[in-house]
C-alpha cells in the first residue's frame, strides 16, 4: 500500500469528483432523487477520509501502528456501503445496507480515535 495518508487523500478526492459529477447531473436534470447519495459521496466518502489522511500526515507515528491498515479498509468499506446504501434508500426506501455500513463506518472512526489516543502523543 502507498503511504496511508496519501492513499486516504487520493481516494477521498476520487469520491469528491464523483460526488460533484453526480451533483452536476442532478442540477442539469433538475432531479434531486439521488440527493442522499450525493451527500454521502461528498461528506462521508470525501470529507471524513480526507481528514483521516491529514491526521495521518500530521501524526506520522500513527502510520506505523498495526491497526492503521485495518482502520483504512474498514473506513473505505463503510463509506462505499453508505454510498451504495443511500442509492437504494433514494430509489426504494431500503435502509438495511446504509444502516449496516454506518455501523462499519463508526467502527472505522472508533479505530481512528483509538490510534490517535494510543499513539498521538508519541508523534
Amino acid at each position: 500500500m502507498l503511504a496511508i495518508d496519501r492513499t486516504y487523500v487520493g481516494v477521498a478526492l476520487l469520491w469528491a469528483v464523483a460526488g460533484m459529477l453526480l451533483g452536476l447531473y442532478m442540477g442539469i436534470a433538475a432531479d434531486t432523487t439521488l440527493r442522499s447519495m450525493h451527500v454521502a459521496m461528498v461528506l462521508v466518502a470525501f470529507v471524513t477520509p480526507a481528514i483521516y489522511g491529514i491526521i495521518y500526515r500530521l501524526w506520522p507515528k500513527l502510520k506505523a501502528a498495526p491497526l492503521a491498515r485495518v482502520q483504512f479498509w474498514i473506513t473505505q468499506l463503510g463509506a462505499a456501503g453508505i454510498v451504495i446504501g443511500s442509492y437504494f434508500y433514494a430509489i426504494n426506501g431500503s435502509v438495511p445496507l446504509v444502516a449496516g455500513a454506518s455501523i462499519v463506518f463508526i467502527v472505522g472512526a472508533a479505530l481512528m480515535a483509538w490510534l490517535f489516543v494510543s499513539n498521538g502523543s508519541e508523534a
